[in-house]
């Protein structure tokens, strides 16, 4: 879904972004639009899903570019990009003070990292213990 959301931003403006991947039934409001951003949610299961934020900058040197924030089982995941050719992408675990990943993060920062980024994992998931 990631590349999928790189190759968007890349390939289509705004509104094309916005018709591909709004939720039905949550269009993009009128303070959204105003800032060319939209906000959707990606669900896996009634127990994880990603709340995901694509935003079209306005200002002239500035590209495209996302986050999505996993829930529920993946509680803390976080992943970042652009719509440049050549984008890096970020995955990590973002957890506020005093929480938990959720059950499945840490093997999905893992997984993730292997899949794309060969195997390394993130430095913030060594410091946090997060490694079995």
């Amino acid at each position: 879904m990631v590349m999928f959301i790189c190759d968007g931003l890349r390939t289509k403006n705004y509104d094309e972004f916005v018709t591909s991947f709004s939720n039905p039934w949550k269009q993009p409001d009128a303070s959204e639009r105003q800032v060319r951003q939209l906000c959707f949610q990606m669900r896996i299961s009634d127990t994880c899903w990603y709340d995901a934020v694509a935003e079209y900058p306005s200002e002239r040197n500035s590209v495209p570019h996302f986050y999505i924030i996993g829930g529920g089982d993946d509680w803390g995941v976080v992943v970042n990009g652009n719509s440049k050719v050549d984008h890096r992408v970020t995955i990590d675990l973002h957890l506020p003070s005093g929480s938990r990943a959720g059950r499945d993060a840490r093997a999905m920062v893992r997984a993730l990292h292997r899949y794309q980024w060969g195997s390394r994992v993130s430095d913030l998931e060594q410091v946090l213990g997060l490694i079995d």
